[in-house]
């Protein structure tokens, strides 16, 4: 249930003047119904597996608690020896009695008893710098590890999701998902876990041992508990929504910057520098409100801390300064109640400090699982059969209508059509006709709204999507490449060895490409491969298509990006590519198209025409006129 706007979110909307970020901050208000506990125990989940490093570590902390109330309770202790005050013999010192009568005698002297209490003393701190560190490392080790398994599960849940996630998703902000939220419940475990654990079970501890020297002391700090507890619940309700929107916000400001960076070239061409510049600043300004607002509630949350510590150890001394002096407890229970009131604050401002890490955490928490838990539009079926495998490439739309949204006008309008195994068929028409959208659904990027889609006489949605896309390969205008060797670029993790790769890459004029780099294929080619004309980065892939062998061949605007001097070259690589495949061309150079089996010409969604290209130049219509167009 999304909730609305809060101040902060209108104040970052407007700060920032971005219609983008207003949606974005829509969107993304996840008013979590969920308990704080609830999302802690999701990420309990991922704990399970690692179990015993847990179990492992929670035993340490436990054993570094109890060494950690050592010191001040053997001072007090040591006070009284000394003074001989009368001390009730608790179960600790009758076990530091009998140990001593065991190392210094029955009746020691005082000076030995205190280097005997000094000694305990100092070996309580060695023993507990060994569990301190060895409880260190196993909780930051189930940290790195929680968050490994996370990580991986957030890449993999991504990789499952539909086209239309990725069209509903900016890049920055689901980068921001696998990076930064993750990054952020890393530091739950490996900072606010690993030492707030420790903290914990000290406060558990030592409030024992305080009930067990004096209860009406014990109980004193103990009554401060609930202030600390309510100035911690005030931040949260203060910072939550802040730390919500300033998370959107900075989600915001990365796909901004790789937007804008990619695309430096035109800012500069067309001197938008200025303009680009108020809008990062203005981004800026939204995110800095939303942070300050965190600081505001954190200001407050801090001094009320100090306060509240300040005043319940007040009252202890005052407390116990009456009781020293009606001889109910000795000096040194009065002076190790003072001890541990100032170690009593520490581990809880610790926790408090940690309060800021754990809501960030909770935050990022929300978001990941937002992801993880947000079932992806496009799977695999019932009926889906893995044993079955496309062979022939016989395709067939059957009065198929499609809308990318339920409120949507159609796309597709009635399309029907065949094709036999090994036919070329050419889609063609101006810009928004629904072109790509008749290859997407092929592919299953998108099922059908209404109609069928068959492949080899099945429908699309009887394979599973592994096997129906192993079966299509598609040669992009816009070819992606990928930061790595030219070998991996060209066999995209398909294992074949490099005396195929190198046939494959003469079959498409492709081989001075590779004889052009010293390395040959194991040279390092950049991100989105600058080092590549467009021509090359088009041949290229090509030489994929082969590799994959696929029955299927998808051709989308594949020569546009090639001179004429590249296309005349190619068109025997062509020939070769797609002999035996049935292949879908989409082209706006028609010249490209002329052998075609069939050529369908769109408008609007529909087919206004079929035939080949004599045919449909002889009809005189919409193909004649795209002719016209494409060619004058």
């Amino acid at each position: 249930m999304k909730a609305t706007a809060s101040q902060i979110e209108r104040t970052a909307i407007e700060l920032a003047n971005d219609p983008i970020l207003a949606a974005m901050l829509e969107e993304e208000r996840i008013e979590s119904e969920d308990l704080d506990l609830t999302l802690l125990w999701k990420l309990a989940r991922y704990v399970r597996p690692h179990r015993n490093i847990a179990i492992a570590g929670v035993v340490l902390s436990v054993a570094d608690s109890l060494l950690m109330t050592l010191p001040a309770y053997i001072t007090g202790l040591a006070l009284d020896r000394i003074t001989s005050g009368e001390r009730a013999p608790e179960a600790v010192s009758r076990g530091i009695d009998a140990i001593a009568a065991l190392v210094i005698g029955a009746d020691p002297t005082p000076t030995a008893m205190l280097i005997y209490l000094g000694a305990v003393i100092g070996l309580a701190w060695f023993a507990r710098w060994l569990f301190a560190m060895a409880t260190t490392y196993l909780v930051q080790k189930l940290g790195q590890l929680v968050v490994h398994d996370l990580r991986v599960d957030v890449y993999q849940h991504l990789t499952a999701m539909g086209l239309d996630y990725f069209h509903k998703n900016p890049v920055g902000r689901l980068v921001n998902r696998t990076t930064f939220d993750v990054q952020a419940l890393s530091e739950l475990f490996s900072d606010a876990f690993a030492q707030g654990l420790r903290d914990l079970v000290f406060i558990v501890v030592l409030t024992a041992v305080m009930f067990a020297l004096d209860v009406p002391l014990a109980l004193i700090l103990v009554a401060s508990f609930p202030a600390l507890i309510g100035v911690a619940y005030a931040y949260r309700a203060l910072a939550r929504g802040s730390m919500r929107t300033m998370q959107a916000v900075q989600s915001r400001m990365n796909s901004w910057l790789a937007e804008n960076l990619t695309g430096m070239r035109e800012n500069q061409l067309y001197r938008r520098e200025n303009r680009r510049r108020a809008e990062y600043h203005a981004l800026t300004d939204a995110h800095q409100a939303s942070i300050t607002r965190v600081i505001q509630a954190w200001s407050i949350m801090r001094p009320g801390m100090m306060i509240t510590t300040a005043v319940a150890t007040a009252v202890v001394l005052l407390t116990g300064y009456d009781r020293v002096l009606a001889g109910i407890i000795t000096v040194g229970v009065l002076l190790t109640f003072l001890e541990y009131a100032a170690r009593l604050w520490v581990p809880i401002r610790n926790l408090t400090e940690k309060i800021n890490v754990i809501q960030n955490a909770l935050t990022a928490g929300e978001r990941v699982f937002d992801v993880l838990e947000t079932s992806s539009t496009m799977t695999d079926l019932p009926q889906s059969d893995p044993a079955r495998h496309v062979e022939r490439g016989e395709l067939s739309f059957e009065n198929v209508h499609f809308r990318y949204a339920p409120q949507a006008d159609d796309v597709l309008r009635g399309i029907s059509f065949e094709v036999q195994g090994g036919q070329m068929v050419a889609l063609v028409g101006d810009t928004g006709a629904g072109k790509t959208t008749i290859v997407s659904l092929i592919s299953r990027f998108y099922d059908a709204t209404s109609g069928l889609v068959r492949v080899d006489g099945r429908d699309v949605r009887d394979y599973t999507m592994a096997n129906l896309r192993r079966a299509i390969a598609l040669v992009p205008q816009d070819v992606v490449v990928f930061a790595g060797t030219l070998r991996d670029n060209v066999t995209l993790g398909i294992e074949i060895d490099d005396a195929q790769i190198m046939a494959h890459l003469r079959a498409v004029c492709a081989e001075d490409l590779v004889n052009r780099f010293e390395n040959g294929l194991d040279h390092v080619l950049e991100e989105a491969g600058r080092t590549l004309s467009a021509g090359e980065r088009q041949l290229l892939s090509f030489a994929r298509a082969l590799v994959a062998d696929p029955p299927i061949l998808i051709l989308d605007e594949a020569t546009a990006s090639i001179d004429t001097r590249t296309e005349v070259k190619i068109q025997t690589a062509l020939a070769e590519l797609t002999r035996g495949r049935t292949t879908i061309v989409i082209a706006h150079r028609l010249s490209t198209i002329r052998h075609a089996d069939l050529i369908l010409a769109l408008r609007d969604g529909e087919i206004t025409e079929r035939g080949t290209h004599e045919q449909l130049l002889k009809l005189d219509g919409e193909y004649a006129r795209l002719h016209q167009k494409y060619t004058s």
